[in-house]
């Protein structure tokens, strides 16, 4: 290979951060499921690093494959696909539910055979990506990819001559139930080094249990050195069959190939070998920008992979790295925006579906999409079939109808998902996709939507199956429609015998409003094979708005619930103040009824499926819920999950808490002057991170691509106490990092500067470390308190009086001005002081409109515990006014809309008025150029807050209005 066209291999992406690699777990409980070989080889299933969480007891699904059924039938089942997304405990390192909505997420499991989770040194597969694998009869392998070091520590021997590492790779798997492991290795060894790798992945072979997969990267070769071969050929070939003896399972070719020539060599080398050439998995690295296969691009490389263009003659397997590119490759906004969900989804059926979305038909032009090659697996083979259409992510949860609204991500609640997104046919323009907005169970539904002429008809397939029908067996159907919609809808069940012609089954008319389930018996079929289940939509006169939520399907014989349900739920808030509402969202699984026990709250016991709770005294508070079904019951008790407690007095001086989890304040995008920015704020922290990715972040924006100006505590490579500031300059991090750690519940004065040609970080008030960094850095992105682009980065600990610059401030006026600036200073872009100690909005005081608004918090997150080196902050108690600043209410109670308010003491500086509801809500605000003025009243009765601040002082004032 010339240098005029670099090679871009897996290692050297993640050492050039070109894109997010296997940075992050998502969630610290998922701390261990990146290892480093020295855990490796000291891990136990009893050890620290052992995970009994992370275990996945569902076993792997059987599929079968028929071709009869497929949209084309002339495709072949030879070939396997093995799907490498990039970085996977970054985006996917969870074990539990995630309270976020815009995760990565894979919906088409029917199309692959292999997923490999991709992570470094080692990395082992999260619980709910292997459940729902299984589930849909996928292997997960997990990852072997460290430098030559940790190579040469796994192949440590026993007296006898044992690989050491080979026995804890096969116990690591067997403990977590998932099925092998990938080999990355892309540092040079010695060929005595070598030797000992190869030997080691022999012994893996004579270790493992049956299913258990060994896949090799295209990266060493026998001698230890590292060349990439692009192909499988006799310079490689000992890594994957060594004479007799099996090596590895697979080979992962390397991307830099373009035409049929790397397959003829792969194929010709495999029969050389007594190798099936689909053991061959050609690597096709589709990432935007990068190799010949650079998805939707590069169109044609696909059908490189078949004899002639022709699905029914595949060469080799297929291995497709970083199809994250969905999520996170400049293909959409979801990664950082969950508004955009619909882009996010459109991208992975068009990955499968082609250009034109429409996986029945051939893309003319342009990329076909893998569904065009590549048949659907269906593991719907036994009764019984049961799916709510789950993708295992919302913006809401249902449960049996009842809907509550939080964002949230789980993998291991994702259903089987339909064969095909989406198999339609016919002239009406109907459309198929996920509804986020309606479900059933879990965050979505399926809807069909257009509308009919009265003369057109439209058929969207959604499962294949392979279910044999006898006399008892039934199908229910749980939906909802839009106007007409039942009278023009029907089930369309095709047959083994006969897939031309399906048999119909009219869905009644239902009110939108509900859902409604509709039983099918199936007798009549008996003795059939069910193959296809589909939707058939048309009608005798027009129906503009047609619309149809499909929320749960079911096919079984006699009943369909036959074990006992699962309690399970979680609250919008476990920390709150007094009365304030809480929101149970219930999770439970296979329940018909519910029973709920509050300790301490109200109500005290509720059979509502999602109750709301207040309760009225400071403490702490257990939550009981009992699921029940036929068939039996679970109970579910969480202790001490409710805490309550006081408020600061409204107008008082506050900082605001984050809970490291996912609470932080959004101030909107702000646009840094980049020759020159400041941040500063108080920070104390109450812990700090001890596993990936060490990382708290405190103020500052980054985006998860170029835009980065931070101020954050811990990194990769550092400890998790440690301050840091990090700016970029396109992909380029530039990181200036303090030698000196904090101690958790301390306050402390953070600011960072850049002048243009340095950045400087100060800790109270004091130069600590600075760095020569003459660049131009981007810095224009939304600016967060607590958090960055991930919610694994989140504070635990508190936050106060946060200030941005649009210049870089002195060390003087650092020093001098740690507790309070005037709001009006030279250069001061945005300005929290965070004293309104109420309500879900953080003020910006210099009137440039950046508004904080708390995401994820409440009334709770308001804390009275602020910096205790600032005594001179000024903020006061209602009722309480400093000496200097006087705010008077003329005339209160307030008789009309309009209050008369004098001012005095403001000793020539500017004044804002700020008037707020009990609940903390801003409802005026205006910075006033005189001592008196009128204050506009809202027509509601009731207390007020009115608070006037200067840059030195605060008091407030009660107005009541009659």
């Amino acid at each position: 290979m010339t240098n005029l066209y670099p090679r871009i291999c897996l290692l050297l992406l993640v050492l050039l951060g070109v894109r997010p690699a296997a940075q992050a777990q998502i969630e610290p409980a998922a701390q261990y499921t990146t290892l480093t070989p020295a855990q490796l080889m000291a891990w136990t299933p009893t050890g620290p690093t052992a995970v009994p969480a992370n275990v996945s007891t569902v076993p792997l699904a059987t599929r079968q494959n028929a071709l009869a059924p497929q949209l084309n039938p002339a495709q072949s089942f030879s070939a396997k696909v093995n799907w490498c997304p990039d970085g996977m405990n970054n985006f996917s390192g969870y074990l539990n539910e995630q309270a976020q909505f815009n995760l990565y997420n894979f919906t088409h499991w029917q199309y692959v055979d292999v997923l490999t989770w991709f992570a470094s040194p080692v990395g082992i597969p999260c619980r709910p990506w292997v459940e729902t694998a299984h589930r849909n009869g996928v292997k997960i392998i997990g990852t072997v990819f460290t430098d030559r070091a940790g190579f040469v520590a796994l192949c440590q021997k026993d007296a006898s001559g044992n690989y050491l590492g080979a026995q804890k790779l096969v116990d690591v798997a067997n403990y977590y139930g998932f099925d092998g492991w990938f080999f990355n290795e892309e540092s040079a060894l010695t060929a005595t080094e070598a030797g000992e790798v190869i030997n080691l992945l022999k012994q893996l072979q004579a270790l493992k249990p049956a299913g258990m997969e060994i896949h090799w990267y295209d990266s060493m070769l026998p001698s230890g050195s590292v060349s990439y071969q692009n192909t499988l050929n006799a310079n490689n070939a000992r890594l994957l069959q060594d004479g007799a003896t099996r090596v590895s399972d697979a080979m992962f070719t390397n991307y830099f190939w373009t035409g049929a020539g790397t397959f003829n060599t792969a194929v010709a080398t495999a029969a050389s070998l007594g190798r099936s050439p689909f053991d061959v998995y050609t690597g096709a690295d589709i990432w935007p920008g990068r190799n010949p296969q650079r998805l939707f691009t590069n169109t044609s490389w696909l059908s490189d992979f078949y004899t002639g263009g022709s699905p029914a003659q595949p060469r080799t397997s297929l291995a497709v790295f970083a199809p994250n590119m969905t999520f996170n490759g400049g293909q959409n906004n979801f990664s950082t925006n969950p508004a955009d969900y619909a882009n996010f989804y459109r991208t992975e059926q068009r990955l499968f579906s082609g250009d034109d979305l429409d996986v029945t038909t051939a893309d003319a032009t342009g990329w076909q999409g893998f569904g065009q090659y590549v048949p659907v697996r269906s593991v719907i083979n036994t009764l019984p079939f049961d799916t709510y259409f789950s993708v295992g992510q919302g913006q809401v949860f249902a449960n049996n109808g009842a809907q509550v609204r939080k964002p949230w991500t789980d993998m291991a609640k994702q259903s089987l998902l339909p064969s095909w997104q989406w198999a339609k046919t016919g002239a009406a323009p109907i459309t198929a996709s996920f509804d986020f907005d309606r479900a059933y169970y879990a965050g979505n539904s399926i809807k069909l939507a257009g509308s009919l002429s009265g003369t057109n008809a439209a058929n969207v397939k959604l499962y294949q199956t392979k279910l044999a029908i006898t006399a008892p067996t039934k199908l229910d159907i749980t939906y909802k429609a839009a106007g007409t919609a039942g009278s023009a809808t029907r089930l369309a069940l095709y047959f083994s015998d006969n897939l031309a012609a399906p048999a119909l089954l009219d869905l009644p008319v239902a009110a939108d409003t509900l859902w409604h389930t509709t039983s099918f018996p199936l007798a009549a079929y008996a003795a059939r094979e069910l193959a296809i289940i589909g939707v058939d939509v048309s009608s005798n006169t027009a129906v503009r708005t047609y619309r149809l939520n499909l929320g749960r399907l079911s096919v079984y014989n006699n009943a369909l619930v036959t074990t006992k349900p699962t309690a399970n739920f979680t609250a919008d808030a476990t920390t709150v103040v007094a009365n304030q509402p809480v929101t149970f969202a219930n999770s439970s699984t296979n329940a018909t009824s519910f029973v709920w026990t509050f300790a301490g709250g109200t109500p005290a016991t509720s059979t509502d499926v999602n109750p709301v709770v207040r309760y009225a005294a400071a403490g702490t508070y257990a939550v009981k819920l009992r699921a029940q079904n036929a068939v039996g019951r679970d109970s579910l008790t969480r202790t001490a999950y409710i805490r309550v407690v006081t408020p600061p007095a409204a107008g008082s001086n506050t900082a605001l808490l984050f809970d490291g989890v996912g609470k932080y304040v959004d101030a909107g995008v702000i646009a840094l002057n980049p020759t020159g920015f400041s941040l500063e704020c108080w920070v104390k922290a109450n812990s700090f991170k001890t596993g990936s990715p060490f990382i708290s972040s405190v103020i500052g924006m980054e985006d998860g691509g170029v835009n980065n100006a931070q101020i954050r505590l811990g990194d990769a490579n550092i400890t998790g106490d440690r301050p840091q500031f990090v700016m970029n300059t396109g992909t380029l991090s530039r990181k200036l990092t303090s030698a000196t750690t904090l101690t958790a519940g301390t306050w402390y004065h953070l600011a960072a500067t850049y002048d243009g040609a340095a950045m400087k970080l100060y800790i109270n008030g004091v130069l600590n470390a600075s760095l020569n960094a003459a660049t131009t850095p981007t810095v224009n992105a939304a600016f967060s308190f607590g958090r960055n682009y991930a919610s694994s980065r989140c504070l635990d600990g508190s936050i106060d009086e946060v200030r941005v610059w649009q210049r870089a401030l002195t060390a003087a006026e650092i020093l001098a001005n740690a507790c309070d600036v005037p709001a009006n200073a030279s250069g001061l872009e945005g300005y929290w002081k965070l004293n309104e100690a109420t309500g879900l909005v953080a003020n910006d005081l210099t009137g440039h409109g950046h508004t904080g608004n708390l995401i994820g918090m409440n009334a709770a997150d308001w804390s009275a515990n602020v910096p205790t080196a600032c005594p001179a902050i000024t903020a006061v108690l209602p009722g309480r006014a400093t000496a200097g600043l006087q705010l008077q209410v003329l005339g209160n109670p307030v008789p009309g809309r309009q209050a008369e308010v004098e001012i005095s003491g403001a000793q020539g500086q500017p004044v804002v008025l700020t008037l707020c509801n009990l609940l903390g809500a801003v409802v005026w605000q205006q910075r006033l150029s005189g001592p008196r003025t009128s204050v506009p009243v809202p027509a509601a009765a009731g207390l007020y807050i009115l608070r006037a601040s200067t840059p030195t002082q605060t008091t407030s004032a009660k107005l009541e209005r009659q």
